[in-house]
């Protein structure tokens, strides 16, 4: 088995994690009701005040970022 490294801590319940071009980490924070963006050095900052409960992200094929929110009903473009 692979040596496990911790990127981050102080996350709320992280998952749906996409990689970006520049390294950097887009996850949901299902307990913050939030995205966040985790660089290669570990420093989070906030990505999306998404609201409800992201549990979930994808990248489309025109590039964009899609979130997965159970809850929170509202779109967002642009973000």
């Amino acid at each position: 088995m692979t040596d496990v490294q911790i990127l981050a801590t102080g996350l709320g319940f992280p998952e749906g994690p996409v990689v970006m071009p520049d390294g950097s980490v887009i996850l949901t924070e299902i307990r913050n009701a939030r995205c966040s963006r985790v660089t290669p050095d570990g420093k989070v900052s906030l990505y999306s005040a998404a609201g409800g409960g992201p549990n979930g992200l994808a990248v489309g094929p025109d590039g964009a970022l899609y979130l997965c929110n159970n809850g929170g009903s509202r779109y967002v473009e642009g973000v």
